[in-house]
């Protein structure tokens, strides 16, 4: 994730939780070609005027704050298309286990993502009793691409599955949920979601990744939130060559999923049009860089470098 953009800062108050699970493989690698990522210092973090004040001795409990988690390994630091087959793709699964049983929900983001908005919106979604996740909804993708002919042809699987789910089964993205920790924990999902592991590995059910047990288990379930909170698709193909823009209507949220990443095409020099506003917070050190960098500091991330779109409610 990128350096928080300064509209994160009004209103905001935020505990950054972030689930910083840094893979043993290559932190301890020899030699430039091993070595992890060097990043600079972030800004100061700051909570914004309207911000509530914290309760004394609540530390992680304390009900004001609004927690965030990511998951980030060698590859996710720098991520590529790689990152995929990085076990800690599936941390996600396991956020009620490692977050203390105090906190009551959690925000998950990828690492690929830019925030533009206060968070503290997202994080009030609210969550009616029968929903465990909340996230944007894309009905209009095509659905059935995640899972194989194999589950779709057996009788026990394919249209079965998702039957009397509150709504017909869409597609959502896994990364940007809000989830309601107590009701994970309580409907055993950690479990349920294993169960849909163990039987790919027998059967093959869908295609490779962490989504469609998240699909298998809430498509139909999740609770609807604004696509502004994930305009996804950001990183389009660097193999192709192709950019993608901004959907229409405001954003909250940037997210450059997809095969295509803002830094390799940065770093290639042949960057699209967007991906000028991740390097505006990017903290990252190249090679080629004085080695002792300033992050910038909020004066001068200026909101100019945005889209207009971003900040209109």
């Amino acid at each position: 994730m990128a350096a928080a953009a300064p509209a994160m800062r009004a209103g905001l108050a935020v505990l950054a939780a972030f689930l910083l699970l840094l893979a043993a493989s290559g932190a301890g690698a020899e030699g430039a070609e091993g070595a992890l990522p060097r990043f600079a210092e972030a800004p100061e973090y700051r909570n914004g005027e309207g911000c509530p004040a914290a309760v004394a001795g609540a530390g992680v409990c304390d009900p004001g704050l609004v927690h965030i988690a990511m998951t980030l390994d060698a590859h996710y630091l720098r991520g590529s298309m790689a990152a995929i087959y990085s076990l800690l793709n599936y941390a996600r699964n396991y956020l009620a286990d490692l977050l203390p049983k105090c906190v009551p929900r959690a925000i998950y983001l990828d690492s690929d993502v830019l925030a533009v908005d206060d968070v503290r919106r997202l994080w009030e979604t609210r969550l009616p009793a029968a929903a465990v996740v909340a996230a944007p909804e894309y009905c209009h993708a095509n659905f059935s691409r995640y899972f194989t002919d194999a589950f779709w042809s057996d009788p026990d699987l394919g249209e079965r599955v998702f039957a009397g789910r509150r709504r017909a089964p869409c597609y959502f993205n896994t990364g940007v949920m809000v989830i309601d920790l107590r009701r994970w924990r309580s409907g055993n999902y950690r479990h349920r979601v294993e169960q849909w592991m163990e039987l790919q590995k027998e059967k093959r059910i869908y295609e490779l990744g962490s989504l469609p047990p998240f699909l298998l288990l809430f498509a139909g379930e999740v609770e609807a939130v604004d696509h502004r909170w994930n305009q996804h698709g950001l990183g389009g193909d660097n193999i192709l060559g192709s950019c993608r823009p901004l959907h229409k209507g405001p954003v909250s949220l940037m997210h450059w999923s997809g095969k295509g990443k803002p830094w390799d095409r940065l770093d290639a020099g042949r960057p699209c049009p967007l991906d000028h506003t991740w390097k505006s917070y990017d903290l990252y050190i190249g090679d080629g860089d004085a080695s002792q960098a300033s992050a910038p500091s909020w004066a001068s991330l200026s909101s100019s470098a945005l889209p207009a779109a971003v900040f209109s409610w």
